[in-house]
């Protein structure tokens, strides 16, 4: 018998991520299986441009993720370069998903 809602155990005051923030790691993990990472990496660039606002999340984010603190009243330069890896690591963290590590 599949577990319901009221069954299930979930935390959610414990999250460390807003709403906000899952869907900002949501929106660049649809951008994950379009090609090469040159490819990525373009499309990342003009979703940047388009919007700015969301670079300068994304920029929090990061930060957030790698456990450093930004206060509200300051300024983030809008031309930083975000590399992927640092993408690929708020997808994986804020998204939860798993990490395989092979040992050989």
């Amino acid at each position: 018998m599949p577990t319901t809602f009221g069954q299930a155990n979930i935390a959610f005051g414990a999250s460390q991520f807003t709403f906000a923030e899952f869907s900002i790691a949501y929106e660049l993990s649809l951008i994950q299986d379009v090609g090469g990472r040159y490819k990525r990496k373009e499309l990342y660039d003009q979703l940047f441009k388009k919007e700015p606002e969301k670079k300068r999340k994304v920029i929090e984010l990061i930060l957030k993720v790698k456990g450093k603190t930004i206060k509200d009243n300051v300024q983030i330069p809008q031309n930083v370069n975000i590399s992927l890896s640092n993408i690929d690591l708020v997808i994986q963290e804020v998204l939860k998903k798993p990490s395989a590590r092979i040992y050989a």
